[in-house]
């Protein structure tokens, strides 16, 4: 019996954690060094992972998620970067910096627009934090945000963006108000 920090891992996660480690055995372990040695994205493997709901884990079902808990999807997470560290990163930069913020912080009509495409796999995330002259460090952030109306305008760039090559929707953190620590 497999076991976690929470207790032993449920039938369900057992059986979700063999069908993604004979996914990533049979899909990702002979490509993973070729598509790091060549910078290349596996659109193909993120179609594949999206058809097994693998792409909108922390979403609920109302929105094409798949509903699991955070152990469930660290359980996934930890089966592809068994086979491939760079589509296990992408993954979970897709639904853990892009999908879920959006679904937990943005309103109504965000959760809407963005969301079901995000969680199903229609559309790719991504998310946008380090800076050149920052590094990761968000205390440091030299983007900046501000009002237009009902609009955002953003000033600066950002690097090393995981998925930005082909993703469509991007969560990325910029400064609003820096006497306000916003």
């Amino acid at each position: 019996m497999t076991t976690t920090d929470v207790g032993p891992l449920s039938e369900e996660q057992l059986l979700l954690q063999e069908t993604v480690r004979d996914f990533a055995r049979a899909e990702l372990v002979d490509q993973a060094i070729e598509i790091d040695r060549e910078a290349r994205f596996p659109v193909e493997t993120f179609r594949k992972l999206a058809e097994l709901g693998l792409l909108g884990m922390p979403i609920p079902e109302e929105y094409e998620g798949s509903n699991v808990d955070s152990v469930t999807a660290s359980i996934v997470i930890e089966e592809l970067a068994k086979a491939c560290g760079s589509t296990a990163l992408g993954v979970a930069a897709h639904t853990s910096l892009c999908l879920w913020p959006i679904h937990e912080f943005g309103n109504d009509d965000q959760r809407a627009r963005y969301v079901p495409d995000l969680a199903s796999g229609r559309r790719l995330g991504a998310f946008g934090l380090t800076e050149a002259n920052a590094g990761s460090d968000a205390g440091g952030t030299k983007t900046n945000a501000r009002r237009d109306g009902d609009d955002w305008i953003l000033n600066g760039s950002k690097v090393f963006i995981t998925n930005a090559n082909y993703a469509d929707t991007f969560v990325v953190t910029a400064v609003t108000d820096r006497d306000q620590g916003t």
